[in-house]
């Protein structure tokens, strides 16, 4: 991972217990995307914040036609650290 200052987002975690949580990148609460994080802070590094996002894991799958819906939240958390969405034609938000 870089630890670049170019690619450095604005951070903010709190959270009231194991029920509620916010995760905040750069002004965009991204918990409801997230299943955990691992926040690493060193002396003289710039933190380092490595989100888990929830992901689907799928072994293998050929050749199908199918439409691509992606949830807000993971757009969210997609486009806040840098993903350009292509057009809306080709992929649909749910």
């Amino acid at each position: 991972m870089s630890t670049n200052t170019r690619h450095a987002h604005k951070v903010s975690i709190t959270s009231d217990g194991p029920t509620k949580a916010s995760v905040v990148v750069d002004g965009v609460d991204l918990a409801a995307g997230l299943t955990g994080l691992t926040l690493t802070m060193g002396v003289g590094q710039i933190p380092q914040l490595t989100l888990d996002v929830q992901m689907i894991d799928v072994t293998e799958i050929h050749d199908i036609d199918a439409q691509v819906l992606i949830p807000d939240t993971a757009r969210n958390v997609l486009t806040t650290l840098g993903w350009t969405p292509p057009h809306d034609s080709e992929v649909s938000t749910r």
